[in-house]
């Protein structure tokens, strides 16, 4: 495992054992033998926030769960979270969920929780004093693959669901078809242009040589360079992470992504279940 990747996961662990204390960026790089300003950068790079961010989210969505099926008094919960003053906890409170802790205990409202963070594995190193992705650069041949094409909105419930089941299905009529190559399984992703979280996603294979389904459509992924990354898990837990990863990558390596209509490519080897490793490729134009 990526040594940034393995410390934050002992922090958010150490963290979560220690959630009643009044824990500082002080106190945890010390704990850790980072420096504070090397310990904030790496955490807010892997985790998406700086450590006070998440701390004091971790320690206010704690105490919905005491508001919610306890009587103990809303002062009695801010001491327990390591609050030295009730009023700051309540302040903390509706700054992060809208609400005051008396009003959710009374109305058990919705709130909007930062639940445990979850790490996604990947590699990431110091590039010239900045944290940021391992990427390499590879040159692809044109790709021409046989597939499904699907129109997903990330903000609907059914995205999820229905990525997997759609996937499962090509998988499936794939094989009963015959004809393909099946060490690898690939996904192309396009947005729309738009940040309103409307994609098509195309789930294909390579077929072998003389080969073609006429079930299947056709996407050609031009020739040309990308820039690979390599993940561990579930794409679909994956995909957010990558998105602020690459967005932070471009920025550091002053890299500029070719518009060539693919947003970007994902491979999955045929373990893939069993090791969950996939490459992120991303067009770019000629980094050398």
């Amino acid at each position: 495992m990526n040594q940034y990747i393995s410390l934050i996961n002992n922090i958010i662990d150490y963290i979560e054992g220690n959630i009643s204390e009044r824990m500082a960026l002080e106190d945890i790089s010390r704990q850790f033998c980072v420096s504070e300003f090397h310990f904030n950068r790496m955490f807010k790079t892997v985790v998406g926030k700086t450590l006070k961010q998440y701390i004091l989210g971790r320690k206010l969505t704690r105490s919905l769960e005491d508001l919610k099926n306890t009587g103990e008094s809303i002062i009695d919960i801010a001491y327990d979270y390591g609050f030295e003053y009730p009023e700051v906890f309540s302040r903390a409170f509706k700054k992060q969920f809208g609400i005051s802790p008396a009003v959710y205990r009374k109305e058990k409202a919705e709130v909007d929780r930062v639940d445990r963070a979850s790490v996604v594995e990947r590699d990431i190193v110091n590039y010239q004093g900045v944290l940021t992705l391992k990427g390499t650069f590879v040159y692809l041949e044109e790709l021409c693959l046989d597939g499904v094409f699907l129109e997903v909105n990330v903000n609907h419930s059914s995205f999820e669901p229905l990525m997997k089941s759609t996937g499962d299905h090509f998988l499936m009529e794939s094989q009963k078809a015959g004809g393909y190559k099946n060490d690898k399984f690939y996904t192309v992703v396009n947005c729309h242009g738009e940040d309103n979280g409307e994609y098509t996603v195309f789930f294909g294979m390579e077929p072998a040589p003389g080969t073609r389904d006429i079930k299947f459509q056709n996407r050609q992924v031009p020739s040309g360079w990308y820039a690979c990354f390599s993940y561990h898990g579930d794409m679909l837990d994956i995909r957010e992470t990558f998105t602020d990863d690459l967005y932070r990558w471009i920025m550091v390596r002053e890299v500029e992504i070719n518009p060539n209509g693919v947003g970007m490519l994902n491979i999955y080897e045929k373990d893939y279940p069993e090791t969950l490793d996939v490459k992120i490729l991303v067009p770019v134009k000629n980094p050398l």
